[in-house]
């Protein structure tokens, strides 16, 4: 089906269609409107959908589990709903800086019973929220549900409710029994076992979260970053990750999806103009913590966060999401990135020119040594834009790769190659 406003086409349905200047009908009038009755029979409404959203509204307000319960006929089917929504808000009471809302939409076709008889069908139910301070827009996911109105007269119901899609699950409040401590520049999120640990890092963590705001553009309705305390069994994991490396930490990305959209079974980005096209979450792994610079990697996954206020496409360069990162958490303008690595940089950036214009597998499945070299030669390319350019390219460059669907649009809309970029920036090095 093209691209058709469903809105349009399900008030179509619901009441009478007018359509101005056609011939036909009786003969009488010819050249006047015709008028089109509704149709006949079992029709899910868009006032159903509003109806029900209400209903899962008051629940999800009340904190009750067995009130969302009450809403869903097939318990058994649903077992795992109930199991994942009576901790979620548990944790969201305590946390208490999650607001959430349910979407309810209407797929195209399979909601209309001509006889007026039962209609039953498979749709998609949509839990957006939004993480105080963290959230640009509201963070969606999707669960499979099957859906049913017994007659003309029945209110839509709620038959069960499937598995969550994968893409970003599950969150840290799906996994544990978590607290939370909030500070200027976070929202750190943490196993209630794990609350020591917490209080003892919170003060790096806001610090490294600073860093991040005072280098880079501040997204519209953002002033905090998201960080999640993981423990080994979930490191990597979270929020539709996929644990790669001996990392300390991950940064998880998040497009911002058009929730309305999502419910009718659309995937359509949120384009709300000026607010950020994405966001994310920080995995802070228990390695992290003795690393002995848990500020600079708190500040490294926060830029990523940031950074996706561009967009988030799995084509962007490695080197410019690591590069960016890296520069980043160098302390920008202090020439601390090229005083503690700029040697290694020079010797290594030939090769690297070659590495950056592959995968990530090129970047990262490498050696340690090879790895870091990686690192700082990307970071390299920031700090050349930086000095030379002013911090404006820094940010030109990035966003150009970021808000494109592939690198190579990236380097168009830049203006440059990718190739001739890195061979600038060999040349300033002295290369």
């Amino acid at each position: 089906m093209t691209n058709i406003d469903r809105r349009t086409l399900l008030l179509g349905t619901a009441g009478s269609v007018v359509l101005a200047g056609c011939s036909g009908g009786d003969g009488k009038d010819a050249d006047g409107p015709v008028i089109v009755k509704a149709e006949k029979g079992n029709i899910v409404t868009p006032e159903d959908t509003v109806v029900l959203r209400d209903k899962l509204g008051k629940a999800l307000e009340s904190g009750d589990v067995d009130a969302l319960m009450k809403l869903v006929d097939d318990q058994v089917l649903s077992e795992d709903f109930r199991e994942r929504w009576e901790r979620r808000l548990a944790n969201f009471e305590r946390l208490g800086v999650v607001d959430g809302q349910w979407y309810v939409g209407l797929p195209s076709g399979r909601t209309r019973n001509a006889s007026g008889g039962l209609v039953e069908y498979g749709g998609t139910l949509v839990f957006a929220h939004r993480v105080k301070g963290c959230d640009g827009q509201e963070v969606v996911e999707s669960f499979n549900t099957d859906f049913r109105k017994k007659s003309t007269t029945s209110p839509l119901e709620i038959v069960n409710v499937g598995q969550v899609e994968q893409f970003f699950d599950p969150s840290i409040w799906d996994v544990a029994e978590v607290d939370g401590i909030e500070t200027e520049h976070a929202q750190i999120v943490f196993r209630r076992q794990d609350a020591q640990r917490a209080k003892a890092s919170a003060k790096a963590i806001e610090a490294g979260a600073k860093r991040a705001f005072g280098i880079m553009p501040r997204p519209k309705g953002v002033d905090k970053v998201f960080y999640g305390l993981t423990w080994p069994k979930v490191d990597g994991e979270l929020w539709g990750g996929v644990g790669l490396g001996e990392a300390e930490a991950h940064a998880y990305s998040h497009d911002f999806l058009d929730p309305a959209e999502l419910a009718t079974g659309q995937k359509k980005r949120a384009s709300a103009k000026g607010l950020p096209r994405a966001t994310g979450r920080v995995g802070l792994h228990q390695s992290a913590f003795a690393s002995g610079d848990l500020e600079g990697t708190a500040c490294h996954e926060a830029i990523h966060v940031l950074a996706n206020q561009w967009g988030s496409h799995g084509d962007t360069p490695t080197w410019v999401i690591e590069g960016l990162a890296k520069w980043g958490e160098s302390r920008p303008g202090s020439g601390r990135l090229m005083e503690d690595d700029g040697a290694r940089v020079r010797s290594a950036f030939p090769a690297f020119q070659s590495v950056a214009l592959k995968d990530y597998d090129a970047f990262h499945r490498v050696s340690g040594a090879q790895e870091y070299s990686n690192y700082a030669c990307a970071g390299a390319v920031y700090e050349y834009l930086d000095r030379e350019k002013g911090r404006d390219a820094v940010y030109e460059t990035a966003s150009a790769f970021y808000g494109a669907e592939t690198r190579a649009d990236g380097a168009k809309k830049l203006g440059i190659s990718e190739k001739e970029l890195l061979a600038r920036t060999r040349r300033w090095l002295g290369g």
